[in-house]
């Protein structure tokens, strides 16, 4: 009996969970792929162990590395090159990084590849059972869940 709890069990947890495989085409020597937690509107992007919303990160390679995220649940995904960082300072580092960055909700097993740049935004194709979107995206819903929080009389001052 207990081995067939623990096994439902384990069944329960490779359901919440799925494998994405990032990749870079032609490789990128000392970068890496960045992951945070974005459901609950835009991460911090503080990447230190233990920051609240950093999942860790991945080597980035033109063979792939996998990383287990949620199901269903919104992640940045952003592919860093040290080369990059005084452009990402100059530029905002928080906001350049949600620009670059990609928002990803895993519905099962899928595959990201950065392919590089067009037009100074970064280009991804993407495979498998995988929504993507902008990172920017975030700040969309920020905004709209803002408005919702009105109460009525806020509207109707509003609208005189």
């Amino acid at each position: 009996m207990l081995i067939a709890v623990a096994t439902v069990m384990s069944l329960n947890v490779a359901a919440e969970t799925a494998t994405l495989r990032v990749s870079i085409e032609g490789g990128s020597f000392n970068s890496k792929f960045k992951f945070w937690d974005a459901s609950e509107g835009c991460p911090s992007y503080h990447d230190v162990p233990g920051a609240k919303h950093f999942l860790g990160g991945a080597r980035a390679s033109d063979k792939g590395a996998d990383k287990k995220l949620s199901v269903g649940r919104p992640v940045h995904v952003f592919m860093y090159r040290p080369k990059d960082y005084p452009g990402l300072s100059a530029a905002g580092l928080f906001t350049e990084i949600r620009r670059r960055a990609l928002q990803v909700v895993l519905n099962g097993d899928a595959t990201l590849r950065y392919t590089g740049f067009d037009d100074k935004v970064p280009t991804w194709e993407a495979a498998g059972e995988v929504d993507v979107a902008p990172a920017t995206d975030c700040e969309i819903d920020e905004d709209s869940e803002v408005d919702e929080d009105l109460s009525p009389g806020e509207l109707e001052e509003d609208d005189s």
